[in-house]
Formats: C-alpha cells, structure tokens, sequence
C-alpha cells in the first residue's frame, strides 16, 4: 500500500485544530499539516469536503438493519391498511421474505395474526415492533412455532393466539425466521447493512448478535458475510454459554443479553409501576428475565474467563441488578480486576445518580443509543407515557454519564433507530432536558473515540499520526453546524485503512 495525500479540504485533527491537508501511509495516517501537502504516490480531492475520523455504531443488527433496507421498513406508518398493503405487494412478487418492521402501536386500527393472512395467505410472516421485543406473526409462522408454556403470547377470548408475541414468544418467532431464511437472503441483508454503514461514514460496528433468538448457524452466517467486508465487525454474543465463546478465541459477549425488556412493549424492568397499565398477564412493573443467583455465577465465569460481558438493562431495577451483581464480583475479584476488563451496560436509560457513581467506581462501560430521547423522549413521549413526566426526565442522562467520569459510547441499536451518527449527534445535543445535552465536540468523541472504546480495542477514531486511516469527508462541520442542519449532513467519502468504500462507485478494491 502507497502513500496518500488528502488535499481541497479541511481536515479535524484529534487536538481539534483545523489541517489544511492529511498524508497516509500503509494505511495509517502519517501527518497533518497547513499550506501545501508534501508529494505522495496517490492524491485525495476533499473538494472542499472536512475530513473527520470515521464513525463507530456501538448497538447494531446488521441482518434486520438489511432486511429493512429492502422497504418493509414502518418507521412512522400509523395505518394499519398500508402495512398490510406492503405485505401483499411482497407476496404478489413472489418474494421468499416476507419480514417488515419499526412499526409502533397504537396504529389507526389494532393488527393480528388475521389481519396478515389477507395479504400471505397461509405462508409465514412477521412483523416486528420499533422496539423488536414484540411482533405479530401471521397464523402459519403461529402454527410452526412451539409457545406452549412461554410468556408473552396474546390470546383471544377462547384461548387462541391472537399473533401479537412479546418478549419469549417473540423470541420463538425470530429463531424460527432466522433459521428459515435463506442463505442468500442473510448475504444480502448484511451486504445492504454495510452499504448504509459506509453511506453514513460508519467503518466500525458492535453487533449484538442474540444466540436465543437467531441461533448458533446464525452466528457463523453473519460472521462469513461480515468476513467479506473491510468493516470492522465486533459480535457481542448475547448467551451464558461463556466456555463456548471463549473457545473462539473472543475476548467480549454478552451485549444484548437481555435483563429486562422495553418500554415500547412494557417489559422494561422498573422499581415501581408503570403510570399506563401494561397488557393483561404482563407484570406491573415489567419483566426480569433473570434470577440473581444464576447472574452472579454467570458475571463469576466471565471475570474468571477474563471476558467482557454486556447486559441489556434499559429500567431501573434492570441496572440495579446489573450493579449490585457486579459489586459481588468485585468484593470477590477485587475492584481493580473488574474494573480492568471494563464491562458494559446497554441502554442504561434509567440510570440514576446512584448507579452512575457506583458504575464509574467498578468501570462498567455505558452504551447509550441517544436517538431514543430523540423519538421517544418528552413531556409527550412514549416514555412519559409509560411511566409519567418526572421520571422519564431522569432518562438517558448523557452528560451526567460522562461529567462522572463514565466511558460512554453511542449507538443507533439499528433497527430500533436509523444506523446514522448525525442522527445520533443531533440527539446528544437536543436532549429534551437542557442540563443532559452534550456539546458539539462531545457529541463527536463520543460517535468516534467513545464508542470504540467501549470495546477496548481498536485504535481509530481520531486524527493524529499514527493511527489508522479510517476517515469520513462530509459536507459541514460538524463542530460548527447548527443542531437543527446536523442531520442533512451528507458523506461525500467513507476510507478504511486510507482505501475508499463509500461511495460504491468510487470504491476501492483489495
């Protein structure tokens, strides 16, 4: 690999000074520096454009995030004709996936099991929710699923499944889609992943790959297609299987291995209950998913195995488990071998002054995904909603985390919000709470450095010499750009190791 300079432009260096170019070398970034460039093998035209170290997203799925990308994406569609309409059309051009996605009820009228068979007929479909902890499954995926026994399965006034599953019946539902869905179809969902990933200058992700519900040929799946790509794919295992992880090698897991549900669905685990009534059947409070004990022996035997683990813990009692789980450890352990492997919480949205000092203390890493306050945040949010105004302004306390001295590192938990950090960014800096905004600079560090470092391992994110040349050139600065403009923001280029990806037509090939 050749050298390469990056000239026309303005390039953000780590100091956050402004370059007027930026020299590469074996894919590495050799200097910076004002005037004019030195000479180099290869020239990059930033026309006008500023260069920016790449993105990181923290909390993905890359197979759902494809699937979605091919239209059977209902993010904003409150009626339920036009979704049903959009399953139809599928089935008219004789697509094998028959998968949709992001909607979020209540819609204009309530969907079921029924309401999909007018569009498929009698063959499998489903149709997850925003938040992907609930769905409605057409009557021939009910039929191949075994949910006798399991939570979360809705039913009718003589005891039939009605099609909408929560939580473990809907968990039944995703490993039956996954383990269905061709080999093909899964290809090409990741590479429509990647693509989006690249066209937004995202060149590192952290997949949260959940063993329950996609299964360990799944894994392998995902990790072939991901072998393919120059994106850096870090998979977090959501299992307690720790030996059979560690037996590959991988130093981190866990990730959305799930404490408790979601707000969306009223399975986020809480300390009191919700202000609007969950479903009949489901619990005032929402769900916990594990006992102490077994967690205890679970965090034992990833600290022994000296392996990160990550838990998906959006409510307060969630994250209290979560903590007082890790204190045992470290009373156990000591502090210092906790704190070294650097454990991570996902979500951590209801997190209060006392679990963020008691997470700075043991080094717990928190994942945040900021575009929730963005959509579900407010005095008139889903949130507020769930479990009234005063508590859900004590969500999603970005600055805070980071004022105690938190590690914390941003995603989208895509499809759950769009894989895109202006997006995310934008969130940071309009949180509907004043005192929990982050400032421009913060946001960036925290889509850059921030979130690779929730993993510990990579060495990109900023520009200065010696890092990795993973770069994104965009339109505006994201410094000095207006909150409201930062989401028009487009991508003009996207590079790993100095070689272009993004856009496809202009790529560069190994």
């Amino acid at each position: 690999m050749t050298d390469c300079a990056f000239v026309g432009g303005r390039v953000r260096t780590a100091s956050g000074d402004v370059a007027d170019w930026l020299l590469t070398s074996d894919g590495a970034i050799a200097a910076t520096g004002r005037g004019d460039a030195p000479a180099a093998a290869r020239t990059v035209d930033l026309d006008g454009a500023v260069l920016l170290p790449s993105f990181c997203d923290a909390h993905v799925h890359l197979p759902a995030t494809g699937l979605y990308a091919r239209g059977m994406d209902f993010r904003g569609e409150r009626r339920a004709a036009a979704i049903v309409d959009a399953f139809a059309q599928r089935v008219d051009a004789g697509d094998p996936v028959l998968f949709g996605g992001n909607f979020e009820d209540p819609l204009d009228e309530p969907l079921a099991a029924s309401d999909l068979d007018r569009a498929v007929g009698e063959r499998p479909a489903l149709l997850a929710r925003a938040d992907m902890h609930s769905c409605v499954a057409s009557s021939a995926l009910v039929r191949a699923l075994d949910l006798d026994g399991l939570e979360g399965v809705d039913r009718d006034d003589d005891g039939a499944p009605t099609g909408y599953l929560r939580e473990q019946a809907a968990a039944a539902a995703w490993r039956w889609f996954d383990a269905n869905l061709p080999a093909g179809a899964q290809r090409d969902a990741v590479e429509a992943a990647i693509e989006r990933a690249y066209a937004r200058g995202v060149t590192e992700v952290h997949e949260m790959f959940v063993a329950e519900w996609r299964g360990w040929g799944g894994l392998d799946a995902l990790r072939a297609s991901a072998a393919e790509a120059a994106l850096d794919v870090l998979v977090y295992v959501a299992t307690d299987d720790v030996e059979r992880v560690a037996a590959t090698g991988a130093t981190r897991m866990g990730g959305d291995y799930f404490l408790d549900g979601s707000f969306g669905s009223h399975t986020a685990w809480m300390s009191e209950p919700y202000a609007s009534a969950p479903p009949s059947g489901s619990p005032p409070t929402g769900i916990s998913y594990r006992d102490d004990a077994d967690l205890l022996e679970l965090f034992r035997s990833a600290q022994r195995a000296r392996m990160q683990f990550g838990v998906h813990a959006i409510g307060d009692a969630a994250i209290e488990q979560a903590l007082r789980t890790w204190e045992r450890v470290a009373d156990e352990a000591g502090v210092d071998e906790v704190r070294a492997l650097g454990h991570r919480i996902e979500h951590f949205e209801c997190a209060s002054d006392d679990h963020i000092a008691r997470a700075a203390r043991l080094g717990v890493r928190a994942s945040v995904q900021p575009a929730f306050d963005l959509y579900w945040g407010g005095d008139d949010g889903l949130y507020a909603r769930r479990i009234g105004a005063e508590r859900a302004l004590r969500m999603n306390r970005f600055r805070s985390m980071a004022s105690a001295g938190l590690c914390v590192g941003a995603g989208s938990d895509s499809t759950v919000t769009p894989l895109d950090p202006f997006l995310q960014m934008t969130a940071l800096r309009a949180h509907h709470v004043e005192s929990e905004r982050v400032d421009a600079a913060g946001a960036l560090t925290m889509h850059t450095l921030g979130s690779r470092a929730l993993a510990g391992a990579s060495r990109a994110g900023a520009i200065e010499p010696g890092r990795p040349a993973d770069l994104v050139a965009v339109d505006r600065d994201p410094l000095s750009t207006p909150t409201g403009e930062l989401a028009a923001t487009e991508v003009t280029g996207t590079w790993i190791a100095a070689r272009r990806v993004w856009p496809p037509e202009r790529a560069e090939h190994t």
